[in-house]
């Protein structure tokens, strides 16, 4: 995370223009945008009326449920009402909303255009008129910018009209609320007059049957006497609660049954030892602890003595006397299983016998009542209904003239002052989080298909080499400015990770000789020069003799940046004109020498050869701690492969979101197909504020 963020600090501009851009973009697409206003008018639907009108209506109230309220919002959204609200306003005073009035633009008069084209010709007469198709093409218009929605958690309705006319929209969102309420009341009322006549008729019909009920009644009264005797209501009752109990018998019958029945087929088939596995009782369960904890004392004893041991014997008549009691213990608990089987049987028989006596009499009793209550149930039944119908009549015409709607305007839609759309502000957030998430987008591509290296990690993954150190980009111009650096912060992060790149050149499997490194890398501009140098002042700061040779003879640069001026130098000692002592320069404020040519020799490059190399390093390592040889890029000209094959190892500098990851890879395998030996790689220009490779941070160590 801390890379990642890293990173968008250093490319923070790529997210800043993306930023910018979409918040531009936001905002001209803005004001091209028609600037419409939304009025709402909000009806709320009463889940209780006034006590006006009795509990049992002809026309029920509507239950406030989801579905109620849904289907309330698809009946204010239906072609229906908008039409009744059309005719409610007037048509010609929405004559704004008539697309056949308005003007075409371009992209409909070409939408029209091919429709014309594929349309199928119509040559009969219209199939509407024309105030029928002016109404249809109102309806749709309405339609298209009508949003009716329900508050959350209520049973407010929002009717939302959204126009660019502010004060059609108040009067479109205004009508359609009116006339939803009205439209209740009319077809409340409707219906209550409807159901007043079917009442009436059926009213006239059952007064005749009422009659006629009466009459059978009184007829059999006279003609049978009622015998008088035990209850029939009385013997009905017990005989209900003699068959609860039976009930309750049986099910307990069964229950017992089945126990015993499973104790039984378990205890035939496998001994009483199983059956102690079905059933249980405190005691039971403690002579199970019992026996368990014996038999987990005998384990023990018989891991280092025999049956015949003292102790085990003891243990196995213990464990064979907790058995004969854990087999007595399940035998009682299966005789009293047995017992509780046989109670419940005789308790079932004797239920039964007693319900089959009392339906005897009770089939007496009803023979002598059967007859008679069944006229006067029709009777009763009768007179009821006529008295109930005679009611629901009178209140049917009571309830025509006080129907009132399940719901009311609770709020007016007013003129809006502030258009709905385009919303400036949110345009604008979402341009600004387009543009962060474009400019996002960009970074990370570009950071993920980057052709150079961002980590030490990576360059170790791919070349299979280690990184020595991660070199931080350093502000000087000038060796004088590195060795100032050098000086005024001993203990800084360039300084450290110059000792870490020193320490892994001077100190082999623990051990300490004299070495010679080459210095190079594939392309020009990688810091092989200034990290030579850095390099050699670090070593000769701790008491080692270090000679830089510069190996560049087309393009030199060790002396140029010294800029100091040599009397003999390398290309004379390759002409043979001096000796080598001659050649080589000693810079005592840095506290190392120089071997290199004084200006650019391109000729004498072609002179360099392995067999007079390896004898010039291995006599200049008799004499210096470390030889640091500055070599030109390898993919530029092949004196490094030459220079690689002379030296002890070589360092290969890789510049940090610089050098092509393939320009590394061709690099080495030019140094490594030539015999060349790579020690490690250095990860130069690395950006301290990256994070990346950072982990001392700004913290310097001191003596």
């Amino acid at each position: 995370m801390r890379g990642l963020f890293g990173l968008i600090w250093r490319r923070r501009k790529v997210v800043l223009y993306g930023m910018g851009v979409g918040l531009a973009l936001a905002l001209t697409a803005t004001m091209l945008m028609t600037s419409k206003y939304t009025s709402i008018s909000k009806i709320v639907i009463e889940a209780r009326l006034p006590q006006t009108q009795s509990q049992t209506q002809i026309v029920p109230g509507m239950a406030v449920t989801d579905q109620a309220v849904n289907s309330v919002v698809s009946v204010i959204e239906s072609n229906v009402l908008i039409g009744q609200a059309i005719n409610r306003i007037g048509m010609d005073k929405l004559d704004a909303l008539d697309p056949a009035s308005q003007p075409r633009s371009l992209v409909g008069g070409a939408i029209d255009a091919i429709r014309s084209v594929f349309a199928a010709r119509h040559t009969g007469p219209a199939l509407l008129t024309p105030e029928q198709a002016k109404m249809q093409r109102l309806t749709f218009a309405i339609m298209k910018d009508l949003r009716v929605s329900r508050e959350v958690q209520s049973n407010v309705i929002d009717i939302a009209v959204t126009n660019p006319n502010r004060v059609l929209a108040t009067t479109i969102a205004n009508a359609l609320a009116a006339e939803f309420v009205v439209s209740q009341v009319q077809g409340r009322r409707q219906m209550a007059d409807e159901a007043t006549k079917g009442l009436q008729q059926r009213l006239d019909t059952m007064r005749t049957a009422v009659e006629k009920a009466e009459t059978a009644v009184d007829q059999f009264r006279a003609a049978h006497l009622i015998s008088d005797g035990g209850s029939l209501g009385a013997a009905t009752q017990q005989l209900s609660d003699l068959n609860n109990q039976l009930v309750m018998a049986r099910a307990d019958r069964i229950s017992a049954e089945a126990a015993f029945n499973r104790l039984k087929e378990v205890r035939a088939k496998d001994g009483v030892g199983a059956v102690s596995n079905l059933v249980t009782s405190p005691t039971l369960e403690s002579l199970n602890v019992k026996l368990m904890d014996l038999q987990r004392q005998d384990m023990i004893w018989a891991q280092n003595y025999g049956p015949q041991h003292p102790e085990r014997v003891r243990l196995a008549g213990e464990i064979k006397g907790v058995k004969t009691d854990i087999a007595a213990e399940v035998q009682k608990i299966y005789d009293q299983k047995q017992s509780a089987l046989a109670q419940a049987e005789l308790r079932e028989q004797t239920m039964q016998d007693s319900i089959s006596a009392l339906e005897k009499r009770a089939v007496v009793l009803s023979q002598n009542t059967i007859g008679l209550r069944q006229l006067q149930r029709v009777a009763d039944s009768a007179q009821k209904a006529y008295d109930d119908l005679l009611a629901r009549v009178n209140e049917a015409r009571t309830e025509a003239e006080m129907q009132q709607p399940m719901s009311r305007v609770i709020e007016q839609a007013t003129v809006p002052t502030v258009p709905s759309s385009p919303k400036t502000k949110l345009m604008a957030i979402i341009g600004l989080l387009g543009g962060l998430t474009v400019g996002f987008g960009i970074l990370l591509f570009q950071e993920m298909t980057s052709p150079s290296y961002s980590r030490a990690s990576e360059l170790e993954a791919d070349t299979g080499l280690p990184v020595l150190a991660s070199v931080p980009a350093g502000d000087w111009k000038t060796p004088a400015d590195l060795w100032a650096e050098l000086e005024e912060r001993p203990h800084g992060m360039y300084a450290e990770r110059i000792r870490q790149v020193r320490t892994g050149l001077l100190v082999k499997d623990g051990k300490t000789a004299a070495r010679s490194v080459l210095v190079c890398s594939s392309v020009p501009d990688e810091g092989k020069t200034t990290t030579t140098l850095a390099l050699a002042r670090m070593a000769a700061a701790v008491g080692k003799k270090v000679i830089v040779v510069d190996a560049d003879l087309r393009r030199p640069g060790i002396c140029d940046v010294l800029d100091r001026k040599m009397g003999s130098d390398f290309v004379d000692f390759l002409a043979d004109r001096c000796p080598l002592t001659d050649a080589i320069y000693r810079e005592p404020k840095a506290g190392f020498d120089i071997l290199g040519p004084a200006r650019p020799q391109p000729k004498a490059a072609d002179t360099l050869d392995v067999a007079w190399l390896r004898p010039l390093i291995a006599s200049l390592k008799s004499v210096y701690d470390l030889v640091l040889v500055d070599a030109p890029a390898s993919l530029a000209v092949a004196d490094a492969t030459i220079l690689g094959q002379a030296v002890d190892e070589c360092v290969y500098i890789v510049r940090w979101h610089s050098t092509p990851r393939d320009a590394v890879a061709k690099g080495l395998a030019q140094l490594t197909g030539a015999g060349a030996m790579i020690g490690g790689l250095v990860l130069t220009h690395v950006d301290p504020q990256a994070g990346v490779e950072n982990y001392a941070g700004s913290y310097e160590y001191s003596s």
